[in-house]
């Protein structure tokens, strides 16, 4: 084994080293060099790695067996004054008493790898996302700017065809029965009437004019909008979102259920489901929007211990006036007021291999979709409530 291809370390239960061979010792080499490390111990070495490792192996009490499997361990060190980050994978395992070999091989450029690419894929999602995004607000000002023109273009159509002439007659109507008028009721009461009401036929006329110069300032305003909306396309040609088609939100709840089932068994855990015997229809993008429930969905599995006592999730689906509420509610770890605040920032996450992402794309997406998602906790071992709103 001394030219194998991976390191390869032979330990006794002490740690001590009993045996290691080249590329052994080419892997550890700069630890051994960093830590000025001249003994036998492997355990001192191993803790410059993680503390885990040893922890590990002094807690494992079997007779024999693995100990631990194919994990990578991410450390970095000092040489020459540079830091130097590296990953390596550890299996170990226990052949008999005193004898615990190790294969130890250097993942980090294939870790780097991945995590490179996952990235580009992960800055792609967004960049998609943002034009996506973008294009749906582009649309929804355009529509409403749309809407908006033509109500104004109603309103000065219905000034136009009718025109205020029926006070100005009545005004030059009095006037012509001045002298009956004085006759009826009086000159000075005759005076003030035909007085009051040219009076009004003016103001009027003044106001009926500034609503009309006011509506063509506005139709113009109308108009510089859409030459603006027209640019602004140009700038997500290529990216645009399908159309948006009716979804039925009960369907896509029941398709997710299908797709975690599997793991809720495995953890024991109860899905509880409540949603109207009537279809919950909103216009939007399916995929997206069972990538959202199934996000939430996953956390909200992850939140809960095994040896919890009570597995809970309930799903709710509530149609109200205006408005459409999805509630996923778990009985899982929970959290504090401070971590609630910086849920849904993009790159924060409280799992070792989160990316910060899951979230901050859910919110992208829910809020392209003119919805709203919240996450609140009552504290820490209290369980957490997801609460997403769509407006219709």
């Amino acid at each position: 084994m001394q030219h194998a291809y991976m390191g390869i370390v032979e330990i006794n239960c002490a740690g001590q080293v009993v045996d290691i061979n080249l590329r052994g010792k080419a892997l550890l080499k700069p630890l051994f060099d960093a830590a000025d490390f001249l003994g036998t111990d492997f355990f001192a070495i191993a803790d410059l790695i993680s503390p885990k490792i040893a922890q590990t192996i002094r807690a494992y009490d079997q007779p024999a067996g693995v100990i631990i499997a194919n994990e990578v361990f991410q450390f970095s060190y000092v040489n020459n004054e540079q830091l130097i980050e590296r990953d390596y994978k550890f299996t170990i395992s226990k052949m008999f008493a005193e004898c615990i070999v190790m294969s130890i091989d250097d993942d980090t450029e294939k870790i780097a790898e991945e995590r490179a690419m996952q990235q580009a894929q992960l800055d792609r999602a967004v960049a998609q996302g943002k034009f996506e995004i973008a294009s749906e607000v582009l649309h929804d000002i355009g529509n409403a700017v749309v809407g908006f023109g033509s109500y104004l273009t109603r309103i000065n159509r219905m000034l136009e065809q009718n025109p205020q002439v029926n006070l100005p007659n009545v005004v030059n109507f009095m006037k012509g029965q001045e002298t009956a008028l004085v006759q009826a009721i009086g000159a000075p009461k005759a005076g003030a009437l035909i007085n009051m009401v040219d009076g009004i036929s003016k103001v009027q006329q003044q106001n009926t004019e500034e609503i009309q110069r006011t509506i063509i300032e506005q139709l113009n305003i109308v108009n510089h909008i859409q030459e603006i909306l027209n640019i602004q396309r140009q700038y997500v040609v290529g990216h645009e979102s399908q159309d948006r088609k009716p979804v039925n939100l009960g369907t896509v709840i029941y398709d997710c259920r299908a797709m975690v089932q599997g793991t809720i068994e495995n953890k024991g855990v109860k899905l509880f489901i409540n949603i109207p015997p009537e279809p919950v229809i909103i216009k939007g993008d399916r995929t997206k929007l069972m990538q959202v429930i199934l996000n939430v969905l996953k956390n909200s599995i992850e939140a809960i211990d095994t040896d919890a006592q009570v597995k809970d999730i309930k799903i709710s689906l509530v149609k109200r006036d205006n408005h459409i509420e999805l509630i996923i509610a778990d009985t899982g770890k929970g959290f504090d007021a401070e971590t609630g605040v910086s849920l849904f920032k993009r790159g924060y996450t409280t799992k070792s291999t989160g990316t910060g992402l899951g979230l901050y794309n859910c919110r992208s997406i829910i809020e392209s979709h003119a919805g709203t998602i919240r996450l609140n906790s009552s504290g820490p071992g209290l369980g957490a409530t997801t609460a997403i709103t769509f407006a219709y």
